[in-house]
């Protein structure tokens, strides 16, 4: 049978290559998730061409039979855009149809479960849909299309080998020896990728081209599978590291990047990837991402240690937390390069945090206070500090944002020790408590210039840290696609959010939801990008990683 794994792949690749690795590159992806309507166990991803046209596959459960029997279907999609899927279901087949490539010309193939227990390959050009076996196959093995190019050549696998039809001609090989192999793409020039399982079931990528079969291994990597390739001969795929743990990669002119996406699928002669993730609780989506410009620059207070940007205002003011020369931190105001230190009297020294900042130049952070050890929320005024230290009974609070009418947002403790977002009308005001339906803990973060929209982080009963907008009557999740937990931060007056997520191996990145667009923005140069800020005119603020430190920051800002 030909069976394509869209699963992790496991175990251990020995291997070594001698190549350049690169991690050093901004990253500004547009990210669509991909959840076919009818599907109740996963969508998968699988190719995308120029006009981001997707095709994947999609599963779900239903009864059948007599007595009634639990089966789990799959049918393949096309997407278009929206919600626009259609389905791809070979005539006949055995409640099994895959669609895995797409060219430019909108031809698709994929393969099916014939009633003869065999998967057949087919091509559908116009929604007319033909089966295709390589000679001798039907009745005897399997056949399977992973991928064609716009001159309507071929990859596939067959009989346990991988095989390319260039110009009419069959040619089937191993990747190496007689180990399992599968050709996935092919790109115009004749040039076809994919992997093979040794003798212990351990993947490797592979480049074919002329008949010479080359081994792909990234740099340090358990396993490697190529999945894609395109006309530039970029190469997408993923791979294991030495954690057991999946990244999608690149291969581009002979250099390693590692993708802040898991899973990379096909890749598009316009750079767009199609790929895979698991999200919480567990669910499988597709995603279909195009590269976008991204290029912030560094934010670095002189002779500091680390600089971190939390909160911009429309002049450009920035609000954050500094480390100097001498290793002490200061909450700060930086305006240009004038630095103002903000610092709690009340204070724990080095605990003052500036979070958000207003039009008005007024901030507001927490700290630790110095005699209850307890964080305490404050706002500072043309250099006056009053104390926001939640609703009476509170054990703790943070203060996050405030707008031009001196509302302000965070959370508080009660005596229970549970956390409640809240806004507060302004210094010495009012707090309205809010809790998220079905949240353990509950912050407010970002709020508009009219009050009226907040975003909310809050902790589900699975232990899972998810996000929401709320305009007062509704909470609409925010789900960032690839992420495990996802932290919303700030809003402008356009609705554009910005927040920090985390993907399965526990990185931060950067993220913007913009017109229900997600967007992945990330630094280059360093690492756990955070996304903190945004003024009205959509420059973004935050911080990451100084290179080799785990420490350290720089601040910056950006515009996507």
């Amino acid at each position: 049978m030909q069976v394509r794994r869209f699963a992790i792949i496991s175990a251990v690749l020995c291997g070594a290559a001698l190549v350049t690795v690169t991690n050093a590159r901004a990253q500004g992806l547009r990210i669509t998730q991909l959840n076919d309507p009818n599907a109740t166990t996963g969508t998968f991803a699988a190719g995308v061409n120029t006009k981001n046209r997707v095709v994947g596959v999609y599963t779900y459960t239903t009864t059948a039979g007599s007595p009634p029997m639990t089966i789990t279907v799959t049918n393949g999609f096309q997407w278009t855009s929206g919600t626009n899927y259609k389905d791809i279901i070979f005539p006949g087949s055995n409640n099994f149809t895959r669609a895995l490539a797409i060219n430019d010309s909108g031809t698709i193939v994929g393969d099916f479960l014939g009633p003869d227990g065999y998967y057949h390959g087919f091509t559908d050009a116009g929604g007319t849909l033909k089966q295709y076996d390589v000679p001798g196959g039907r009745g005897h093995f399997s056949t399977s299309l992973f991928g064609i190019d716009n001159n309507g050549d071929l990859a596939g696998s067959a009989n346990g080998q991988g095989f390319v039809r260039i110009a009419g001609v069959i040619t089937m090989f191993y990747g190496s020896g007689t180990d399992l192999t599968y050709t996935y793409g092919i790109n115009d020039s004749g040039v076809a990728v994919g992997q093979y399982f040794d003798s212990n079931n351990n993947s490797h990528g592979y480049m074919w081209q002329a008949g010479t079969v080359t081994e792909i291994v990234y740099p340090g990597a358990l396993q490697t599978a190529c999945e894609g390739i395109n006309n530039n001969g970029e190469i997408t795929g993923y791979y294991i590291d030495s954690a057991k743990v999946g990244h999608g990669f690149t291969l581009n002119g002979g250099v390693y990047a590692t993708s802040d996406l898991p899973f990379i699928e096909g890749v598009s002669n316009n750079g767009s990837y199609a790929g895979n993730y698991v999200g919480p609780p567990g669910v499988t989506y597709g995603y279909v991402v195009s590269p976008v410009s991204f290029k912030p620059s560094t934010i670095k207070i002189r002779g500091a240690q680390s600089t971190s940007t939390f909160a911009v205002n429309n002049a450009g003011v920035l609000a954050g937390q500094y480390t100097n020369a001498k290793g002490v931190i200061h909450g700060m105001m930086l305006n240009g390069t004038t630095v103002t230190n903000i610092d709690d009297a009340n204070a724990t020294a080095g605990t003052t945090v500036c979070n958000g900042i207003n039009n008005n130049n007024q901030i507001v952070g927490y700290y630790i206070n110095s005699t209850t050890n307890q964080y305490a929320g404050f706002y500072w005024a043309a250099g006056k500090i009053t104390e926001i230290p939640g609703p009476p009974g509170s054990l703790s609070s943070v203060a996050y944002n405030t707008n031009d009418a001196g509302q302000i947002t965070g959370y508080f403790v009660d005596a229970s020790n549970v956390e409640h977002g809240y806004v507060l009308s302004g210094p010495g005001g009012t707090y309205t408590q809010y809790d998220v339906p079905g949240a353990i803990s509950t912050s407010v973060w970002g709020i508009n210039s009219t009050g009226t929209t907040l975003t909310m982080i809050w902790l589900d009963a699975q232990g899972f840290t998810e996000s929401s907008l709320y305009n007062g009557t509704t909470y609409t999740s925010i789900n960032m696609p690839g992420a495990v937990s996802t932290d919303a931060h700030s809003i402008n007056t356009n609705g554009d959010i910005v927040f920090t997520w985390i993907d399965s191996a526990a990185a931060d990145h950067g993220g913007l939801l913009s017109g229900g667009v997600y967007y992945l923005l990330d630094v280059p140069g360093g690492s756990g990008t955070r996304a903190d800020g945004i003024n009205d005119s959509g420059i973004i603020v935050g911080r990451n990683l100084q290179p080799g430190s785990t420490t350290n920051f720089n601040g910056f800002k950006g515009m996507k």
